[in-house]
């Protein structure tokens, strides 16, 4: 083989694996550290800064995670309210069945649900999501990140 009668001697062949091992974990490297600037998140955004009591929502929840993230088949959402902190309204219903993962959303990719809201008192309010990254559905869901969408108002 050609290549090898360039080698004078093995130290040669071993100098030459160590460059390109070198130029592989630089490579890695920069990709890492570059990979880890990209904007990491989920974003999650009603439609309307104001909404009524017993009206519906509407939410749009996109991936900009790296992962697919997967929402609770039992409280895919909590509602919140600005109380000085904030303070999550209770679920009056209890899940009956076993907390599953019910759906996912791939990573670049956005939902779009209409929540109907129950009767809240006036002020200011989110929505809080936990989601499992990486889930599959049908799995049990487990709460590895909470998400929160913008701010909006009960009147």
């Amino acid at each position: 083989m050609e290549i090898f009668k360039t080698f004078k001697k093995p130290k040669d062949v071993l100098i030459l694996l160590g460059l390109i091992l070198l130029a592989g974990a630089v490579f890695w490297g920069i990709w890492n550290y570059y990979y880890r600037l990209l904007p990491q998140y989920v974003l999650i955004i009603t439609k309307e800064p104001v909404y009524h009591s017993n009206k519906e929502l509407k939410l749009a929840i996109k991936n900009i995670l790296p992962n697919n993230i997967c929402f609770s088949s039992c409280y895919p959402y909590y509602i919140e309210t600005k109380l000085g902190k904030w303070v999550t309204y209770d679920y009056y219903e209890y899940c009956p069945h076993p907390d599953l993962i019910e759906s996912c959303i791939k990573p670049d990719y956005a939902k779009f649900y209409l929540i109907t809201l129950p009767d809240l008192d006036p002020g200011l309010h989110r929505i809080r999501v936990p989601v499992t990254i990486s889930g599959k559905a049908g799995q049990e869901f487990r709460e590895d990140r909470v998400y929160y969408s913008n701010d909006f108002i009960i009147k």
